[in-house]
């Protein structure tokens, strides 16, 4: 439904009990002034009308009900309520207050707390409340979930927090700017949701943090300043410890064998990967990325059969890869940055879930192995920084699911397979790590006496992070809910042939690089139908031919690099991106001539190609032009032949040809380029 909100449909239903009018797509202004006369109203939800202002407090407007729940999640509130909030203050039965994504400023008061004495579940999430975190004055044993996340709260979280809210099952205080030390939360017996992440926390976490939180299921500090060793608890079974200053090894967490997902990425730990790790029965992901560990994967790893997330990558691991990981369930195999040698293991490429293999730099050899297209889930190939050899099997083309392929830096011969061209490389949304679907996109339900709520956290989902050579850059591309940029990537091989023009199919392709070959050959022209390239670097070949027009009709370029080919010809200036690139993008072409280079072959330089759509007149007389230079040329040709036979010898009429052809050439691209600057002066 869409449109305003009629208040008089509400006057004739003195009845009503409940009102739910949410997910629609309702616009203007509605005031709870509307509900006046509802005087057994307990149930108000308007949640997810984004275009639709709500006015709770009007006038003198004292309501006759009590509400039990008010969800008005993803409108437009006054700011001013959380100051003054005359309606909300009023409602003493309320249970369950959602105001999240609604516009709220302010500073943090802690009415809520004192005047809804019967308040179960608070969601403040995603506005822009200021101030410190105000505990009540007394303890609320009712309080189940708070929400504050994802606004600017500053100040420590108060010592007592665990006493004042004793029975709270769900806490969640991240995505704001509080410091200070995390308290100890020991007394708090109830707690299954804990998630400070993303603050400016700091220091060594307490002995007895979590000590008496026996129910704790998801336990979130990432992205804080944190130190120290890993506190030794708890029984939680999702860990996120990553992004902070922990030191010491993973000793400590191997003794909870419940656990189904730990990262600890971006760390200072070190040590071994502890081989009693693959006790952890139902471990699904296991992310240690951005740290120091160092020796073998342990072979243990291969008991997890419900693994689906593997991240080693930056640390200092050696050995080989691991053959013989569990494929009934992986999603996202990450070994890259370590000194892993030997092969690639062929049976990487026939798991059927496998969405994302990386091994970039690190020291593997050997071939691509040809069962690399046995499978058609693969959308994120990253195997270049190696020494892998041998030619680009055409069975990787079976891959119709490819977003990102990275082969760059290895030693791979032979041509470019001319069936990439009939590989999708589509854009597609971020993809998600799927186990945070099934464990962790946090669908939790929480039961007490004579209530049950869901609490949901829509923003959990894990972000995946790959490296994409941009112009000899190596650039970090989180995906998380911006699109995944499809990517070919070639360079630094040794790759030969022409590039095929099949490529230019890959019309969603955004990065396109295969610099740093021996390929030769033109440019393709179908590269213009690469509506989506971002960037295009083909440099450090040994292309030869003109730069095609065609190539001023990509507008999104905002890299593009030909620089040290063979090429010739003018520099298109043609209004378009390619009259945007600096001298870097076209230098050690000898051949190359036109802006932004200084070389030029006359002093009256200009483009080579004359504009589709002129008018008639200029149509004609480009004609008449190029037909008359095409007879002055035809005479002189056989003028020159006739010359030659009468006065010259057999031997000598091929050399004096060449440079009377080359003459020729020069005089006719003069007058060309002449008559096409004379023709733009005139427009």
């Amino acid at each position: 439904m869409k449109g305003n909100i009629p208040a008089r449909i509400f006057a004739s239903h003195v009845s009503l009990n409940s009102v739910d009018l949410s997910n629609n797509l309702f616009d203007g202004h509605f005031s709870f002034f509307s509900f006046a006369n509802l005087s057994k109203l307990e149930f108000i939800n308007f949640s997810n009308n984004e275009k639709l202002f709500i006015h709770l407090d009007s006038g003198k407007f004292i309501p006759s009900f009590q509400l039990q729940y008010l969800m008005l999640s993803h409108c437009n509130l006054d700011s001013s309520i959380l100051a003054t909030p005359n309606f909300l203050a009023s409602q003493y039965a309320l249970e369950h207050l959602d105001l999240s994504s609604s516009n709220l400023t302010g500073n943090f008061s802690n009415w809520s707390f004192e005047n809804l004495t019967n308040l179960e579940m608070l969601n403040l999430r995603n506005n822009s409340i200021m101030g410190e975190f105000q505990l009540p004055k007394h303890p609320k044993t009712n309080i189940f979930v708070v929400d504050l996340s994802m606004n600017s709260l500053s100040g420590s979280i108060p010592v007592n927090f665990g006493t004042m809210f004793p029975l709270m099952m769900a806490l969640n205080l991240s995505s704001n700017n509080l410091s200070g030390k995390v308290p100890s939360l020991d007394n708090m017996s109830l707690l299954e949701y804990l998630d400070l992440s993303n603050n400016n926390l700091s220091g060594e976490l307490p002995t007895r943090l979590l000590i008496g939180c026996s129910k704790l299921f998801i336990l979130k500090l990432s992205n804080n300043k944190l130190q120290g060793e890993l506190p030794r608890y708890p029984q939680a079974s999702f860990i996120y410890l990553d992004g902070n200053n922990f030191t010491g090894t993973l000793s400590s967490f191997v003794s909870n064998k419940q656990f189904v997902a730990l990262d600890v990425h971006n760390n200072q730990l070190s040590g071994v990967i502890p081989e009693d790790i693959g006790r952890v029965s139902i471990l699904a992901s296991l992310n240690l990325a951005g740290n120091h560990f160092h020796g073998h994967i342990p072979h243990q790893l291969c008991n997890l059969a419900w693994l689906s997330v593997l991240d080693v990558s930056h640390n200092s691991l050696s050995g080989s890869l691991p053959h013989c990981l569990p494929s009934s369930e992986l999603l996202h195999l990450k070994f890259t940055g370590n000194a892993f040698t030997g092969t690639i293991p062929s049976s990487y490429f026939s798991i059927s879930s496998l969405v994302t293999l990386d091994v970039k730099n690190n020291q593997l050899s050997g071939k691509l192995p040809r069962q690399i297209g046995e499978r058609i889930s693969l959308e994120i190939l990253i195997l270049g920084g190696n020494s892998l050899e041998g030619t680009i099997p055409i069975e990787l083309c079976k891959i119709q699911s490819l977003h990102i392929l990275d082969l760059s830096q290895n030693n791979l011969s032979g041509g470019i397979p001319s069936c990439f061209g009939k590989m999708h490389f589509k854009q597609l949304a971020s993809i998600y790590y799927t186990y945070m679907d099934r464990y962790n996109r946090l669908n939790m339900s929480f039961d007490a006496p004579g209530m049950h709520y869901t609490y949901t956290n829509r923003d959990s989902n894990e972000k995946l992070v790959v490296e994409l050579n941009i112009k000899g850059n190596l650039c970090p591309y989180v995906l998380d809910h911006s699109l995944l940029m499809s990517t070919i990537d070639l360079s630094a091989n040794k790759l030969t042939g022409h590039i095929p023009p099949e490529i230019g199919n890959l019309n969603e392709l955004v990065q396109l690089n295969l610099s740093h070959n021996q390929l030769t050959g033109p440019i393709p022209e179908t590269f213009s139908k690469l509506g989506q390239i971002e960037s295009l670097d083909i440099s450090h070949n040994r292309l030869s031919g003109v730069i095609p027009w065609q190539l001023t009709q990509l507008t999104f370029l905002g890299v593009f690099s030909v620089a040290y080919n063979n090429l010739s010809g003018y520099i298109p200036d043609v209004k378009g991106q390619l009259s945007t690139f600096d001298v870097s993008s076209y230098v050690g072409n000898i051949g190359l001539h036109g802006p932004p280079l200084e070389k030029t072959c006359t002093s009256d330089s200009g483009p080579t190609k004359v504009e589709e759509n002129q008018d008639d007149s200029r149509v004609v007389d480009d004609a008449i032009f190029f037909a008359i230079l095409a007879a002055s040329f035809v005479a002189g040709f056989w003028g020159c032949i006739a010359f030659l036979l009468c006065h010259h010898s057999g031997q000598n009429i091929q050399s004096i040809l060449d440079g009377y052809v080359d003459y020729l050439t020069d005089r006719i691209l003069m007058a060309a380029h002449k008559r096409a600057r004379m023709q733009r002066n005139r427009r």
